[in-house]
This record gives structure tokens, C-alpha cells and sequence, in this order.
């Protein structure tokens, strides 16, 4: 293992976090038009995050320096992924903690500052993509300024891109960017190694940016600010689901602006190479693609289950209850986690169908997380082939996608392993969740639930990159009353779900680290 060459890649990466803190500083002063005066507390607080990470990321690029024309391997690859979106996650949190940023109020109206593990919760929640918060009040600047606030978001434009794409699109690095991008977009996929190379990391990323661009001008001529419309592009795109208001998107009452970002968060959640093919006139690939396809219509059916629930038990008139259902289903299927509405209002057949949604996810080379639709459409036709050999012992019979035949084994298991680890990982957490909070956590709480379903919710909501969860983690709740441990460990596992299990499990294997 080259330690010196991983701590030279994260050190860089570790300088890219640093600089881009600097795009969240004008929003502490009066020009900007979200302060009135001055914004010390935020400027400084991002300064001085600034100066942090150059520090970190000078040491660590500064030891590694000598290794720089060293071949990068496949372990040495998987420990970069991992170490960097840990790395980003810590030094993403110093703006919450050096600015002093609060989580709420205690009864005597004292602000409650946020700890360490409040503000890597806040952090690795924005660069994953997931849109969980222990923040109280978003709009109250007492809590936190708006340049923080910004920097909030994003985070989300970060990860939603990328880390490692990010780092490759800008910066290459031979042959090791081949390495770096097949751990980091590591879902199984038909398409081609035009996407594990530099080439295909700019692509993607000038999707992103295309898409956020476009965005953005849209909501902004619908009546947002260029601030509201900045992090909600940010959070749609990269489907992460931060938000400025306390109402999140509900908050605008615009059937407009739900409808433009439903649209954009199912594009957010589409495979980045056949949107590239299609903006290059080659639309025909995008609805060919049986991924595509099958995501699609798992969204159209689960709307209209949902729709049909809200009306049966007379939630809202059909207009409405189509409305109500088409933005939430969307957004907890994309792993967005926007909201419209306290869907913890809605009958239990609304609120199972959102549980089972969040481990549906989006396609393969998206920013969604999740177990992603590629994997269930492997895992069916395992299943069915399987039934098929339970009767006619003797077939011989390959699993075909898109009509090509799937010869390559491990696929098939890598799928089975995947979803295998994923269930066995919730269940896992779900019980370490139980044990660390006290009852009291739900006791004392003005809106209390069911402890076992909201801690699976609370699993199931950040594993799967989703945000809100059910009960006391639902859509107007947040997560700050669990106990630091049990942020930290919903915190790990955003991250888990956002890189594809592997590249953070190894790193606390002993072996791993071996010389061997």
C-alpha cells in the first residue's frame, strides 16, 4: 500500500474542498442581498475553514509529494475513494462549527451549538447527497448566516458531481483516473470504458453543470432568488434535497415550480452518459435503454398507487392528491427528499410505499444513491432464471439486458452481494440505533412515534441517501435530538450508500492496510 501517494490524492482533494468554500463568501455581504450588514460570523467562519483545509491538504500533498509519478492500483484506488469523501465530510463541517452555527434554541431561549457531531452529520449529509438536517430553523440567522447556509448547499453540488470525477475532470492523472472512476461509479452497467476515463468525467460533468445552469434560470424566472434558486438546483440535481425554507419546496405553493423540479430531479437521477448521447441528438438511446425504462415506470405506477390512497381516504380532492403524490413519489424514489407536504399526515399504505421507494433509487451513472434499478432488473432476472432451472435442471440459459447476453459471472454476483449487504447493513444499524437512544428521545418530544419504524425510517432514509424519514425524522422534524453516536453512525452510513458500500467498509479492515 502507498500511503504517500493516497495522502498526495487526498491532500488535493482536500485543497479543491478548501478553495471552493470560497464561492460561498460574497453571500456574507450586503450586496448579495441576503444580510443586511456584514456577515463576520460567516465570512470568518469560512476563512478560517479555508485556512484548515489548506493546512490539511498542504501537509498531506506536501508528504506525498515524491510519489506523484507512482502508478495508482486498484486497492490503493478503493482507499482514495474512501479517505476523500471521509476527509471532505470532516473538513466540510468546520464552517458549522468555526461560525459558530446553532441546531435550535433550549427552553430558556439559549442557541444550541452545534458539535462535532452535529456539523459532520450537516456535512457528510451534504456531500452524499442525502438532505438529512439536525438544523431546527433554516431561516433563522441567529441559527446560522447565510453564506453557511449556502456552503450547505453546496456541498450537495459537490458530491453530487463527484469527488473523485471532480478531481479527475479537472486535474487527470494518467492511468490512475481509470482506477479512481471505476470505484467511484461502481454500479453494474452495460455501457462502455468510455466512461472510466478523463474524458467521460469531463462529460459528466458538464451534464451536471448544464443541468444546474438550466435549473436555475428557470426557477429564477419563476419568481426565486438567485440564492433560493442556486441551492435548490443544487440540491435538485444532485438529488440531494437541502433546502433554504423550513417548508422546503411546499414552502412556494407554486404547482410550477414542483412541476419544473420533478422534472429535473428524474433527470438528476438518469444515467449522465445517455443524457450526454441524447443532448448530442441521439435520443432514441435514452428510451431504448431498458434501465431507463423500467425507472420510469416504477415512478408512474408508484404515483398512481399513491394517488389512489390519498383519494380513497379523502386527503385531497384528485387534482390535488395527483399533485401531492407525483412530487413526493419522485422525490423519495430519486433520493431527493424535497417535500411538499407532511406526507407523516398521509394514511399507512402512503407511508409504507415512500419506505419501499427509498431502496428503489435511479439509474446506474446518476447522482442517485440507493441499490439503483439496474441492480433490481439483475436481481429479477436471477430470480426468474433460477425458477426456470428449478423445473428444467438441464437449461442452459444466459440473463440477456437489452438483448445482449450477460456472460460475465461476476456481475451476477457482485449484484447478489450488493443487495445482500445493503439489507444486511440496515437491519444491523437499525438495531444499533435502538440500543444507543434512550426512550426518553421519543418521550419528551412534542411529536412522538413509533421508535422501532422511525429508527428503521432513520436507517433507511440515509443509507439510501433520501433525507426525511417517518415519525420523529419525518418531513417537518430533523434529526438533532438522537445522541451523537447515533449521528455518527447515520452519518457513516450516508457516505456507505453514497460510494457504493466497499470503498468505506475495507478501510476498517485490518488487511486492507497490509503490505501484502
Amino acid at each position: 500500500m502507498n500511503t504517500r501517494l493516497i495522502c498526495r490524492i487526498v491532500g488535493m482533494i482536500a485543497l479543491i474542498v478548501g478553495g471552493s468554500m470560497a464561492l460561498s463568501l460574497p453571500w456574507s455581504l450586503p450586496v448579495c442581498g441576503q444580510t443586511a450588514v456584514f456577515d463576520a460570523r460567516g465570512f470568518f467562519g469560512l476563512l478560517g475553514s479555508m485556512v484548515v483545509c489548506g493546512v490539511a491538504g498542504g501537509g498531506l500533498w506536501y508528504f506525498g509529494r515524491k510519489e506523484a509519478a507512482q502508478r495508482l492500483l486498484h486497492r490503493e484506488a478503493i482507499a482514495v475513494v474512501g479517505l476523500s469523501w471521509l476527509t471532505a465530510s470532516v473538513l466540510g463541517a468546520c464552517p458549522f462549527l468555526l461560525s459558530g452555527a446553532g441546531r435550535g434554541y433550549t427552553p430558556d431561549g439559549q442557541v444550541v451549538r452545534m458539535r462535532f457531531a452535529d456539523a459532520f452529520f450537516e456535512s457528510a449529509s451534504g456531500f452524499s447527497g442525502t438532505g438529512a438536517s439536525v438544523l431546527g430553523d433554516v431561516e433563522d440567522r441567529r441559527l446560522i448566516s447565510p453564506a453557511v447556509l449556502f456552503w450547505r448547499s453546496q456541498t450537495h453540488f459537490l458530491g453530487g458531481l463527484g469527488i473523485i470525477v471532480l478531481f479527475v475532470a479537472l486535474l487527470g492523472l494518467g492511468s490512475a483516473s481509470k482506477a479512481l472512476l471505476r470505484v467511484e461509479v461502481a454500479a453494474p452497467s452495460q455501457t462502455s470504458t468510455h466512461e472510466q476515463t478523463r474524458r467521460a468525467a469531463m462529460a459528466f460533468g458538464a451534464v451536471f453543470l448544464a443541468l444546474n445552469a438550466l435549473l436555475t434560470l428557470l426557477l429564477l424566472l419563476q419568481g426565486l432568488s438567485l440564492y433560493d434558486a442556486l441551492c435548490h438546483a443544487f440540491g435538485t440535481i444532485a438529488t440531494g434535497g437541502f433546502s433554504t425554507r423550513n417548508a422546503s419546496v411546499g414552502h412556494y405553493r407554486s404547482p410550477s415550480v414542483e412541476l419544473t423540479i420533478v422534472l429535473f430531479m428524474l433527470l438528476g437521477c438518469t444515467n449522465f452518459a445517455l443524457l450526454y448521447f441524447a443532448a448530442k441528438g441521439k435520443i432514441r438511446r435514452l428510451f431504448s435503454d431498458l434501465e431507463f425504462r423500467v425507472y420510469l415506470s416504477i415512478a408512474a405506477v408508484a404515483v398512481l398507487l399513491m394517488t389512489a390512497a390519498l383519494i380513497r381516504h379523502h386527503q385531497a380532492s384528485p387534482l390535488e392528491s395527483l399533485r401531492l403524490a407525483l412530487f413526493q413519489c419522485v422525490s423519495i424514489q430519486t433520493n431527493t427528499g424535497f417535500a411538499t407536504a407532511d406526507f407523516n399526515r398521509w394514511p399507512p399504505f402512503c407511508k409504507g410505499l415512500l419506505l419501499v421507494l427509498m431502496y428503489v433509487g435511479g439509474c446506474a451513472g446518476s447522482t442517485s444513491c440507493s441499490v439503483k434499478v439496474i441492480r433490481y432488473i439483475f436481481l429479477g432476472k436471477i430470480v426468474s432464471l433460477e425458477l426456470q432451472r428449478s423445473f428444467r435442471p438441464g437449461m442452459v440459459k444466459h440473463i440477456r439486458l437489452g438483448g445482449v447476453p450477460v456472460t460475465d459471472a461476476e456481475i451476477l454476483k457482485d449484484v447478489l452481494v450488493y443487495v445482500l449487504l445493503v439489507g444486511l447493513i440496515s437491519v444491523a444499524a437499525w438495531l444499533a440505533l435502538l440500543a444507543i437512544e434512550p426512550l426518553t428521545t421519543w418521550t419528551v418530544q412534542a411529536q412522538a412515534g413509533d421508535k422501532l419504524l422511525d429508527c428503521f425510517s432513520a436507517v433507511a432514509a440515509t443509507i439510501n441517501g433520501v433525507g426525511p424519514g417517518l415519525g420523529m425524522f419525518g418531513p417537518t422534524a430533523n434529526f438533532g435530538v438522537l445522541q451523537p453516536l447515533s449521528k455518527i453512525l447515520l452519518s457513516l452510513l450516508m457516505l456507505l450508500g453514497r460510494i457504493e458500500l466497499f470503498p468505506i467498509l475495507v478501510l476498517f479492515l485490518p488487511g486492507f492496510w497490509s503490505r501484502r
